[in-house]
């Protein structure tokens, strides 16, 4: 088996080191297994741009799913995942977290108006034309060795807007059905909210929550921590991370944080910094 990487050693959030993604491509000779192709534990989507397979989810020797050339299928970080090559077979995979840097958030953020639980689930879905130009230049830029972490967030960005152009927001809902639970909902939601806040209360708020409902739900998602306390953390850590690169403007950083005054940036930043 031959296995290439956009960036080998994953793209990876400079403010959140537990986010990575990475895009791999897999060439498999006829009849090989692979006793499971998701040890890590991650969401992959698998686009198939050569050959057929076997899937079995969960190692599970019953009910295979078999996807085939210019078809794609989606694999959950609950399952386990074992393939059969049927033919030579060429994978592009796009591989994430839970909290992926950008596809898979924007992907929740995109179907906030569906209700997941009236969404049927989809085993595989047609590689559209676009989608095809897409993944073959993706491959010629990992054959090419292209190394660069702006690339890989460009391509994450543009595999994004290429779902929502050939796609209907209930097909990817139904493809991304065992990945979008409210759990995961409520962690977006909060990941976009947080820099607009200054207090628990406000980010309660601005996430649709009362104070007692937000505080379960934040210590079950957030590792037990009060939303006070992770709030002080992650500001002070990535106000750090950018004084330190001074590539922005101090105003520039306390505006993005809506510190209303330098005054009260700077208190903050000798208290926690």
């Amino acid at each position: 088996m031959e296995m290439l990487f956009l960036l080998k050693n994953l793209y990876r959030d400079p403010l959140a080191l537990s986010r990575f993604s990475q895009f791999r491509y897999l060439h498999i000779g006829k009849g090989e297994i692979i006793q499971n192709l998701n040890e890590n534990h991650e969401f992959q989507v698998c686009f198939v741009l050569k050959g057929s397979l076997c899937l079995f989810r969960d190692q599970m020797e019953s009910m295979p799913l078999i996807a085939v050339q210019n078809e794609f299928f989606f694999i959950s970080s609950l399952h386990k995942c074992k393939i059969k090559t049927m033919d030579d077979v060429q994978l592009v995979i796009h591989a994430c977290n839970i909290v992926a840097p950008y596809l898979h958030s924007r992907i929740i953020e995109y179907l906030q108006d569906i209700s997941i639980e009236e969404v049927k689930p989809v085993e595989v879905l047609p590689i559209y034309p676009l989608m095809r130009s897409f993944l073959d230049l993706l491959v010629d830029y990992m054959k090419q060795g292209m190394e660069i972490p702006e690339l890989h967030r460009a391509k994450e960005y543009e595999l994004f807007s290429l779902f929502k152009t050939c796609y209907s927001k209930h097909e990817i809902a139904s493809f991304f059905r065992d990945a979008l639970s409210n759990e995961l909902r409520f962690f977006v939601s909060v990941m976009t909210h947080y820099k607009s806040c200054r207090t628990a209360k406000d980010l309660a708020v601005l996430c649709g929550y009362n104070d007692t409902m937000f505080n379960l739900l934040f210590k079950k998602c957030f590792s037990g921590e009060t939303p006070y306390q992770w709030l002080q953390k992650r500001t002070s850590h990535e106000i750090k991370l950018k004084l330190i690169e001074n590539i922005l403007p101090v105003k520039q950083i306390m505006l993005e944080y809506h510190f209303k005054t330098f005054s009260h940036f700077t208190t903050f930043c000798k208290r926690n910094i």
